[in-house]
């Protein structure tokens, strides 16, 4: 049976403080993550989760702690890191394929000038099919739908061959059966790749991943699957009761009743 004792650790955080200007946004962590795992991290806004993927990709030097990545230093195994940012908006009019959009990964790999070769190409095509738009790969990225785009900036962080995926809210802009969708292409691709996503999106979070999380500014992580309500309590610093209806189980946050509590449910 697999263990994380006979997995080599491929993100090891230990002590990290990280912050801007005199406000530190993120307390003490340790995080360990294995080769194959597949981390969730939830939180509410401001606890630290896009601070935290800042400084994994070395955007943000930590003021104290550690961070190694693949054994070596951010700046070293950064390299070996594949990023999709959230989804934003941007002229649907911009005359550039899927094709293209995907291909722009392969650019950390080659030199200044240097043609695409037929390995970037071969890369690419792959990369198209593990995120199912191949046959869309001749299509303006504009007129995708935003499930689509997002699973084609997907490809365009695989085409790098990263042996760690992070993401940011990948599904904070679809619907739910939409979401379901990009989950399942991040499954598959998990089976070869390393990832650690954030996301609001808790009904996701407990129905794919394997290890999950709860930041606010201080890591909640217990090294499984199942959130707790202590874990959430802790997270969300207020009494929290989970709901559950029906099945696949969806949890999903909302605060502000009259006694501070946060109710996380969704009937159907």
């Amino acid at each position: 049976m697999d263990t994380e004792r006979n997995r080599p650790e491929v993100i090891t955080v230990r002590r990290l403080w990280a912050g801007y200007d005199r406000d530190q946004v993120l307390e003490d962590i340790d995080l360990t993550v294995y080769e194959g795992d597949f981390v969730g991290l939830i939180g509410p806004n401001g606890g630290g989760k896009t601070t935290l993927l800042k400084v994994l990709l070395g955007l943000l030097p930590p003021t104290r702690g550690e961070v190694r990545i693949l054994g070596q230093s951010v700046r070293e195994g950064r390299r070996m890191i594949g990023y999709v940012p959230q989804l934003v908006e941007f002229d649907r009019e911009f005359p550039i394929s899927v094709w293209d959009v995907a291909r722009m990964g392969r650019l950390g790999s080659r030199r200044l000038l240097r043609r695409y070769t037929a390995e970037d190409d071969a890369v690419v095509a792959d990369a198209l099919r593990q995120v199912e738009l191949y046959d869309l790969r001749d299509r303006r990225i504009g007129e995708l739908s935003g499930g689509q785009r997002q699973r084609a900036y997907i490809a365009r962080a695989l085409v790098a061959q990263p042996r760690i995926l992070l993401l940011d809210e990948p599904t904070s802009s679809v619907d739910p059966q939409v979401s379901t969708g990009i989950f399942e292409v991040l499954r598959r691709i998990n089976e070869h790749v390393t990832i650690l996503l954030i996301s609001h999106d808790i009904s996701a979070i407990s129905s794919y991943v394997k290890t999950v999380g709860c930041l606010n500014r201080r890591l909640f992580y217990n090294q499984g699957p199942n959130l707790t309500p202590e874990m959430l309590e802790l997270a969300y610093e207020c009494p929290v009761d989970l709901i559950a209806h029906g099945v696949p189980h969806r949890v999903l946050p909302m605060h502000g009743d009259h006694e501070g509590h946060s109710h996380l449910g969704e009937a159907g």
